[in-house]
């Protein structure tokens, strides 16, 4: 790799060390330290993912313009600012506002970051140069798991500052060591009427309609199992510890269920497992009284998750039009958030109900999943978001190991023994 590559891995690494030090005990902090209840808990966290979102169309935006280097800086330092706001709060106006400082940083910075990855790889190795950026992300995340579980005892704000310390350094490394404005690579600027053609594309939109409910299921965990933690352990900043053994199972397990289940079954189907084990794993924290039990709920999400996490960007992949694919990430980076923002708003006051019936959040959970699941299998059955995949599967630069729907049968069947079938795992091809 050239250094500029390395210098973004390396921030990728940077900015998921900084961030997870503080994710996992966050709603900790909030509950115990400054004594916030469940509900404005999950809208601390729904903050967060907002704010996010409006920063990654900021960040968009200003990247074709100012350049990627200045925007991976400004976006560090504010985000360390945010952070040690986060140290210093005591009410919870000031903790929203700090929070939304802090997502509006990450923000900025996660676009020009992405960006910048394409383009310095050669289109032959960008799915090797994503592959290596989810590898040092879970790095990243693993570590401050272990530096949590290992070094801090209770939830202190010095981890704050630590987290804003290490963005810090990030944002000087980036300046001195990226290039300025786009480097080689041009910036091209989104084409007039782009976002119309994305919205009235309805493949798309109704795909993500769907992924915002989706996404509001996956950011429960991050709201749950620490809430959880804090009724069942003794040191709840401990929990942190799962999100280690979550970064270790995706990095060593990841390529294997890509290349054995995603690449096998129709994405749509790959997408409902994983919904229903997002639900099983949820579900599953009634019955967690101890930290192993954490890790056993955690794995079985994180399983789901490894399911659910590709097959939606390899469907947005497929389903985006020629040229703009930035634009189709984007727009699905929004929904994404709108739907993690809507999930922790409702998270926390589905938690809060559970006071009184302690079976209820994780009964709602497992059977939203449920439900998510079934109307993901429906979608199966809608023509135009068929056809919309069939086309994207006979492209010749489509990715080799992704989900993706069997074109089906050839036009020209003249071999009157030919039989045509699509793959299901574990049956073996006949002979014809």
């Amino acid at each position: 790799m050239e250094k500029p590559m390395i210098i973004l891995l390396l921030g990728v690494l940077l900015t998921h060390l900084g961030t997870y030090l503080v994710i996992p005990i966050l709603p900790i902090l909030l509950s115990e330290s400054i004594g916030l209840n469940v509900t404005t808990v999950g809208i601390s966290l729904a903050t967060y993912a907002i704010s996010f979102q409006f920063g990654s169309l900021t960040g968009g935006f200003l990247a074709d313009r100012l350049g990627r280097r200045m925007i991976i800086t400004v976006g560090a330092l504010v985000a360390a600012i945010g952070f040690v706001g986060i140290g210093f709060s005591t009410s919870f106006l000031f903790i929203v506002v700090s929070i939304a400082i802090t997502g509006y940083g990450n923000g900025l910075n996660a676009p020009s970051t992405k960006a910048g990855i394409a383009a310095m790889a050669s289109e032959d190795n960008q799915t090797t140069a994503f592959s290596f950026r989810g590898i040092v992300a879970n790095v990243g995340m693993g570590a401050s798991g272990l530096i949590i579980f290992f070094f801090i005892i209770g939830t202190p704000p010095f981890l704050f500052f630590i987290a804003s310390g290490i963005y810090v350094v990030l944002a000087i490394i980036s300046w001195l060591a990226l290039p300025a404005k786009c480097g080689d690579a041009p910036c091209p600027p989104i084409p007039t009427g782009a976002y119309k053609r994305v919205f009235r594309y309805k493949p798309f939109v109704v795909f993500g309609i769907v992924s915002i409910f989706i996404w509001a299921l996956y950011g429960q965990l991050a709201l749950a199992l620490p809430i959880q933690a804090t009724n069942i352990l003794e040191e709840p900043n401990n929990v942190a510890l799962v999100w280690t053994v979550k970064s270790v199972t995706v990095i060593v397990f990841q390529s294997w269920i890509t290349k054995h289940f995603i690449s096998r079954i129709h994405p749509f189907v790959a997408l409902a497992i994983g919904l229903l084990l997002l639900g099983v794993g949820l579900g599953s924290l009634y019955w967690a009284q101890s930290f192993i039990g954490l890790v056993w709920s955690g794995t079985i999400f994180v399983v789901g998750e490894m399911l659910l996490l590709p097959t939606m960007d390899s469907t947005i992949s497929q389903l985006s039009k020629e040229g703009l694919i930035g634009l189709f990430f984007a727009l699905a980076n929004v929904l994404s958030g709108l739907g993690e923002s809507i999930g922790n708003l409702l998270g926390g006051r589905v938690l809060e109900l559970g006071s009184e019936a302690t079976y209820l959040p994780w009964l709602v959970y497992s059977l939203i999943a449920l439900c998510l699941s079934l109307v993901v299998l429906s979608l199966i059955k809608w023509k135009p978001l068929q056809a919309a995949l069939q086309k994207a599967a006979k492209q010749q630069d489509r990715p080799k190991k992704a989900p993706r729907v069997n074109p089906g049968p050839g036009d020209h069947l003249t071999h009157p023994f030919h039989k045509w079938e699509e793959d299901v795992l574990f049956r073996r091809r006949q002979e014809t």
